[in-house]
C-alpha cells in the first residue's frame, strides 16, 4: 500500500507539476501573441497614416494644379474680353474720329455758304 500511496503522491505531484508547466507555458505563448498582435496593430497604424499622409498631398497636388488650370482659364477669358473690349473702343474711336472729319467739312461748307453735299450727311 505504500507503494500506492507513493505512485498516487507522485501522479498527483506530477499531475500539478504538469498543469503548472503546463500554465506558465500558455501564458508564455499567449503573451507573446498578445505581443504580435500589438506589434502587427503598430505597423498597420504606421502603413495606415503613411498612407494617408501620401493621398493627402497626392490630393493637395491635384487640388493645387487644379487651381493653376482654372487661372489660367480665366486669364485667358480676361485677355479675350480685354482685346474685344479694346477692338470695341477702336471701333468706337474710328467712327468717332470719322464723325469729327465730316463735321469740319460740313463747317467749312456751311462758313463758305456752300450746300452740304449728299454724300457728307450720310450716316457716318
Amino acid at each position: 500500500m505504500d507503494q500506492t500511496i507513493l505512485w498516487m503522491i507522485i501522479g498527483v505531484g506530477a499531475g500539478i507539476g504538469g498543469l503548472l508547466v503546463g500554465r506558465f507555458a500558455f501564458a508564455k505563448n499567449t503573451k507573446k501573441q498578445v505581443e504580435d498582435a500589438e506589434n502587427q496593430a503598430a505597423n498597420i497604424l504606421k502603413e495606415a497614416e503613411l498612407r494617408a499622409e501620401t493621398i493627402k498631398k497626392e490630393k493637395q497636388l491635384e487640388a493645387k494644379e487644379r487651381f493653376v488650370q482654372l487661372k489660367a482659364d480665366h486669364d485667358r477669358e480676361l485677355l479675350e474680353k480685354n482685346k474685344k473690349i479694346g477692338e470695341a473702343e477702336n471701333r468706337i474711336k474710328q467712327h468717332e474720329l470719322t464723325i469729327n472729319q465730316k463735321s469740319v467739312v460740313l463747317e467749312k461748307q456751311i462758313e463758305n455758304g456752300e450746300k452740304p453735299a449728299a454724300n457728307n450727311l450720310k450716316r457716318a
